[in-house]
């Protein structure tokens, strides 16, 4: 991190405001968190770790578009973080755009093969478009990579395939 600031009193900065975000968040002060994430955006604008955090943040608030913006700038700066993906896709699957959620959560699985919250997430957009079969494929898989999915999603599936 310390080759992306100009010098160390601006990283001693921006170090100090990403604390001060993760810290704030932790307390679900999410508004302050995400303006001290966005300070050391300002500071430097090539730190992917700091628009993820103001990211899940503005998602913390509902600001989904502004999360959403993030979760693709992280992309941009990391295009192999499958974090980001599952962020976005599931901002994207709270706006009701099913189709771009699940393209996400296919980018997150295509890049970290072994990421059970990308199956898991997966498995809720399976649900939501009543592909119950897919949904439970991605359950076993989730669950295979010591995953634990919500009893209550899986009794909601359980309920939705007696259909």
């Amino acid at each position: 991190m310390l080759e992306k600031f100009k010098n160390k009193v601006e990283l001693d900065l921006a170090v100090g405001f990403y604390d001060s975000g993760i810290d704030h968040a932790d307390k679900g002060n999410f508004v302050q968190s995400i303006a001290d994430f966005t300070k050391v955006i300002a500071l430097n604008p090539s730190v992917p770790e700091a628009y993820y955090n103001r990211g899940i943040a503005y998602n913390k608030v509902g600001e989904l578009t502004q999360a959403i913006e993030d979760f693709t700038k992280v992309i941009e700066l990391n295009p192999n973080d499958p974090r980001a993906y599952c962020f976005r896709g599931s901002a994207y699957g709270e706006q009701g755009n099913l189709t771009w959620a699940m393209a996400d959560f296919n980018k997150a699985i295509e890049v970290a093969p072994n990421s059970p919250i990308a199956y898991h997430n997966r498995a809720v957009m399976f649900y939501q478009l009543e592909e119950y079969d897919k949904a439970w494929g991605d359950v076993r898989k989730a669950e295979e990579l010591r995953a634990k999915v919500n009893p209550k999603f899986i009794q909601m599936l359980k309920e939705a395939t007696r259909k």
